[in-house]
This record gives C-alpha cells, sequence and structure tokens, in this order.
C-alpha cells in the first residue's frame, strides 16, 4: 500500500510541476487532459491552478513591451558586425592553410631544383648532408620565420584598424 502512495505522491507532484505552464496553455494536449483530470480530483491542485490562471490571464492583459527603434538598429548593427568579422575570420583561416599548403609544396618542389643547380640530379640520392642541404634548410627556415612575422604583423594591422573603426 505504500509504494501505491508513494507513486501516487510522485505522480501528484509531476503533475502539480506541470499546473502553471497548464494555465499558460504551454502544454501539449495530451498533458493538458492529463492535468485537468487531476485537477477535477485534487482540492489542492484545483485551488493552486486558480491562482495560476487567475496570474496567467493578468499576465495576457498586460500590454506588450514595444523596443524602441533605436535598440533595434543598434542590435541589427551589432549583428551584422558580427557576421561579418565571422565571415572575415573564416575567409583568413582558408588563406592561412592555403598559403601554408602552397609554401610546403613550394618547398617540396624546389629541393630537386636547388639539388640540380648545386651539385646535379644524381647527387639527390646521396643521403649525406652537404653544403647545399644545409643552404636549403638555412633559407627555407628564414622564409618560413619571414612569412610568419608578416603574417603577425597583418594581423595586428587588421586589428588596429578595427579598433578605429
Amino acid at each position: 500500500m505504500s509504494a501505491s502512495r508513494e507513486l501516487s505522491a510522485t505522480e501528484h507532484n509531476k503533475i502539480r510541476a506541470m499546473l502553471a505552464l497548464s494555465a499558460a496553455d504551454a502544454l501539449e494536449p495530451n498533458e493538458t487532459e492529463e492535468v485537468l483530470q487531476h485537477v477535477r480530483a485534487c482540492p489542492q491542485c484545483s485551488a493552486e491552478m486558480e491562482q495560476w490562471q487567475l496570474l496567467s490571464r493578468g499576465l495576457r492583459q498586460l500590454p506588450t513591451p514595444q523596443l524602441s527603434p533605436d535598440l533595434v538598429q543598434r542590435t541589427c548593427a551589432r549583428a551584422e558586425a558580427r557576421l561579418i568579422d565571422e565571415r572575415e575570420h573564416a575567409w583568413n583561416r582558408r588563406v592561412m592553410i592555403s598559403l601554408v599548403l602552397l609554401a610546403w609544396a613550394l618547398t617540396l618542389m624546389s629541393w630537386p631544383i636547388v639539388r640540380l643547380v648545386s651539385s646535379g640530379l644524381l647527387s639527390m640520392l646521396d643521403p649525406r648532408l652537404n653544403q647545399s642541404w644545409l643552404g636549403f634548410a638555412g633559407f627555407t627556415s628564414l622564409v618560413w620565420v619571414t612569412g610568419g612575422i608578416a603574417a603577425v604583423l597583418l594581423a595586428s594591422y587588421q586589428r588596429r584598424e578595427r579598433s578605429l573603426a
């Protein structure tokens, strides 16, 4: 018998939690019917439902607040600026990825050319580190560092321009 009371108490609390939603017409039809059946049988919930309905009717009679045109305009401008920033960020990311891939491709493609100019095509198969390899590695490192510095300077320049705008 205590298990059925506990189940009944659980069901009662579940329905009681839905009373405000039912008064606001925010429930599905089957849930509304379930609440109404319980309210007909439970005097506590019936009294609480009347209070919620009274409050809900009072809230519906209040005028709907209107936004000022200035607020709407500022909000639209902010949303548009944010959308532009997001598009610019996505574009910058695609450009940077493309540049990195291009740099790697050029680096890998330029190695045979450097080897051909420095000591011939057959020496490319020579695994020893020689002067041309060290020169190429130094040149590649210098190009990458210079590109990184240029990217940082461009990014700081863009941030400065955006903050002034």
